[in-house]
């Protein structure tokens, strides 16, 4: 007999005529749905809002000169 790889399939199809919607699943997904959506747009606006910082002129002297003056 050869051996069959489909039984260490994780992720099997189930029928459509074994499923069956419920109103805890249908909230479980609208809460992912409204998580991913939170995430998404909190990750977006603090990537649209991040200013980067300018350097003067005397910032910019001050920063040679630490590097340059290591010890």
């Amino acid at each position: 007999m050869p051996f069959d790889f489909r039984r260490f399939d994780i992720y099997r199809k189930v029928p459509k005529d074994l499923t069956q919607p419920t109103y805890t699943g249908a909230i479980i997904s609208i809460c992912c749905c409204l998580f991913i959506l939170f995430l998404f747009l909190s990750e977006l606006t603090g990537f649209i809002t991040t200013e980067m910082p300018t350097l003067g002129e005397e910032s910019a002297r001050a920063s040679w000169q630490r590097l340059t003056h290591c010890e």
